[in-house]
């Protein structure tokens, strides 16, 4: 009914309110548990401009967050969908939920222009949603000054047109398809969404590994988006050049900089541990899914999109299909790292260390 589908849909958005809130108002007052949090979750360059008071923060859902809504519910009705499926699918796009009213999910509208919309506003909300307020409110140019947008943007950019390479004369024969359906799934798994246009598990190895990349990575730190995050990616190469310069020059003081913000030694530390253990956990869940039966293709991808919340991955649980087929004790270990991979591992973990708290 579409009373349950409009719940199913607000729920996430509502989700993302409220890890827009979190990351911009409560993390920050919360001490020293609080900037534990805060360093895992937030750059140096966003601890150093995106600390908002509540009332900031509700300044930033209300422009942004509830703006893109209504501005890509407005865009979708004009593309050809009806009210219903406009507003649906508007929640799920900015919250990067990826629920839809159809089960073919965005494939069943057959519309070049629907996704299109789609496309922009996935990447829109994939980028820390404090800079899209700056942006909107103060320095039109903020935004690409970023290096973090930047790489995050090249990033699914290169993606795009490696996948579109592989997959075109192998799975479609004109450009146009290839391009089409490439740059929309890479989008949608990139930005952890998890929309579908088109079953990628039947695509080349190639373009297979590309997906489970960006179903690892995803999207910007301060948005709704899960994955390890560009963020920290781009930290890591910072940490990265740091050890070759290092290397080169013992006695040298290096101090890695992001934006001309200079990055401490704790934060590139935690940043690295966080993806060591991220990964780690995505491996974990994968051998103990595979002990029970599943093809590895499927336990890999499945716990790589249920750590990073984004949904689709492939084998039996392709963009086409879905974990029903996956025996219970699969699925309890798939829901522990949806958990984990949404409060971002520490979170969940610092919960439970009362003394964190004192």
């Amino acid at each position: 009914p579409r009373g349950l589908l409009f719940w199913r849909a607000s729920t996430h958005w509502i989700g993302g309110c409220g890890i827009i809130i979190f990351v911009l108002s409560v993390l920050p007052s919360m001490g020293r548990a609080g900037m534990v949090l805060y360093r895992t979750e937030m750059s140096g360059v966003a601890m150093d401009n995106f600390t908002y008071q509540t009332r900031k923060a509700l300044q930033v859902l209300l422009v942004v967050y509830v703006g893109l809504t209504a501005a890509e519910t407005i865009c979708l009705m004009v593309c050809g969908m009806d009210l219903f499926d406009a507003v649906t699918h508007a929640f799920s796009t900015i919250a990067t939920g990826g629920f839809s009213t159809r089960n073919l999910s965005i494939a069943a509208y057959h519309s070049v222009s629907i996704e299109v919309v789609i496309m922009i506003f996935m990447v829109l909300s994939g980028i820390h949603f404090g800079l899209l307020f700056s942006v909107i409110s103060r320095d039109k140019t903020h935004l690409f000054r970023s290096t973090v947008v930047r790489y995050y943007l090249a990033a699914l950019l290169i993606g795009t047109l490696i996948t579109t390479l592989d997959i075109h004369k192998t799975a479609y024969a004109s450009w146009a398809d290839a391009l089409r359906y490439a740059s929309f799934q890479l989008i949608s798994l990139g930005t952890s969404t998890g929309f579908a246009t088109a079953d990628s598990s039947v695509w080349p190895p190639l373009a297979v590994m590309l997906l489970i990349f960006f179903t690892l990575q995803c999207a910007c730190a301060g948005s709704t988006s899960g994955g390890i995050k560009v963020d920290r990616l781009v930290f890591f190469w910072k940490a990265m050049g740091k050890r070759f310069k290092s290397i080169e020059h013992p006695r040298a003081v290096i101090s890695p900089k992001v934006d001309h913000v200079p990055i401490s030694d704790d934060v590139l530390e935690t940043n690295l541990l966080y993806i060591v253990l991220y990964i780690a956990i995505v491996f974990v869940s994968s051998m103990l899914i595979s002990s029970l039966g599943v093809d590895a293709l499927t336990s890999f991808s499945g716990s790589a999109a249920t750590m990073g919340n984004v949904g689709p991955g492939f084998g039996m649980v392709g963009s086409m299909g879905n974990f029903a087929e996956l025996p219970n004790a699969a699925k309890w270990i798939l829901s522990a790292n949806m958990l984990l991979g949404r409060l971002e591992i520490f979170g969940l973990v610092i919960f439970f260390i009362s003394r964190w708290w004192k």
